[in-house]
């Protein structure tokens, strides 16, 4: 038995993925996104309040996502695959990231991550980032491209 999984909602979205905080925030308590997940005889709906738990789903896996919008929310339908693409393109410029220093607190608690890269214009771009979520995603792809994290005790 084959499961059509038709979902009815925006298809245009580039600016969901770039402009929206579904993918950036730490949490997404109030608009979860909507997973569908086929077998033989059901389609389970699973909610995520994290957006790159998606990522170790199928490509072909369907999902539904909320923009709350300043008068009114759209709902986006997308697949994994097409999240997938666009996590990996923006992540692309941050493989000449250089002088990545991960700043942690006198106890152990993670401060902020601090890095220099090359943008897809050719800028030199300084960043930092706090989030303790966004911090371990960053250090875990710099890890694995084999760019080096150096700690700092913060003063």
């Amino acid at each position: 038995m084959t499961i059509q999984i038709v979902t009815a909602g925006r298809k245009d979205v580039d600016e969901f993925f770039k402009l929206s905080d579904v993918f950036t925030a730490e949490r997404l308590n109030h608009t979860p996104l909507l997973v569908f997940i086929a077998t033989e005889d059901a389609v389970q709906v699973r909610l995520l309040d994290h957006a790159h738990d998606l990522l170790s789903l199928p490509d072909e896996t369907s999902v539904m996502g909320q923009w709350r919008g300043t008068m009114h929310s759209d709902f986006f339908q997308f697949t994994v695959g097409q999240y997938r693409a666009y996590a990996e393109a923006a992540l692309a410029p941050l493989k000449s990231a250089t002088q990545v220093v991960k700043v942690v607190g006198r106890q152990g608690g993670i401060k902020r991550l601090s890095f220099e890269y090359i943008d897809e214009r050719g800028i030199r771009v300084s960043k930092s980032v706090i989030g303790k979520a966004e911090i371990e995603r960053l250090t875990l792809f710099f890890h694995a491209e084999g760019i080096p994290v150096a700690l700092e005790l913060s003063r």
